[in-house]
């Protein structure tokens, strides 16, 4: 499987582990223990606020809510700047844009961090 092909099953185990609230999905794409999630979230003054998280919190979250299978999401675009870093765009159900760092940890494509901002 190419660079690119494993990266889209890299970030489809994110989107589908969050969406099924799958924490093995979710462990299986991020670098847990090496992982953020930073983004900003709309408040409620017609701004936004960022919020800064490891990752392993994240997914604590993630995996203790209630499965949302009608969800939507879209790879917008990868970029691959060697055998071992990348990075990609993805459309969250119209709602976010999630911008991914990727590295290659032990022969498989991890998300080691996630930057997202609220629509």
């Amino acid at each position: 499987m190419s660079n690119y092909d494993e990266i889209k099953v890299t970030i489809f185990k994110y989107f589908d582990g969050l969406c099924k609230a799958d924490r093995g999905m979710l462990e299986e794409a991020f670098a847990v223990d090496a992982g953020h999630m930073k983004g900003y979230l709309k408040n409620d003054k017609d701004g936004y606020d960022m919020s800064v998280r490891p990752m392993n919190e994240v997914i604590d979250d993630w995996a203790s809510r209630d499965p949302a299978p009608d969800m939507k999401g879209k790879i917008i675009s990868i970029n691959i700047f060697d055998d071992v870093a990348a990075t990609a765009l993805f459309d969250f159900n119209g709602i976010f844009t999630d911008s991914f760092q990727l590295a290659k940890v032990d022969g498989q494509w991890k998300i080691v961090n996630k930057f997202y901002i609220n629509r």
